[in-house]
């Protein structure tokens, strides 16, 4: 289990989520890519692990409506598209920074 985040900023304008680690790493999730890595068993096959939603599903005018902690471990968010199942761990959103496409 790691640390939670030192900061977290929604930057809408961006439509960027911004998380600074304690280790002063800082990550720029843009929405659309993180809505895309909902890992819900509605985006995700339960069994398999499989993408059942792809980039290409998520609007690109997607927005973030609301941000809820869960517990010490994870963030919830709300998006304009009316999910917000999707819990992230702060693991997971590493893990997802980690994978963001370059901009090309």
């Amino acid at each position: 289990m790691i640390d939670p985040p030192r900061d977290i900023k929604a930057h809408q304008a961006e439509q960027v989520l911004e998380i600074t680690w304690p280790d002063g790493e800082v990550h720029r999730l843009p929405y659309r890519f993180l809505r895309a890595e909902c890992p819900c068993a509605s985006c995700r096959d339960e069994w398999s692990g499989a993408r059942i939603i792809q980039i290409e599903h998520v609007r690109e005018e997607i927005k973030l409506e609301g941000l809820e902690l869960v517990g010490n471990y994870a963030l919830q968010p709300s998006w304009n598209d009316g999910h917000s199942s999707g819990i992230y761990t702060w693991e997971l959103l590493r893990e997802t920074a980690l994978g963001i496409p370059e901009p090309g």
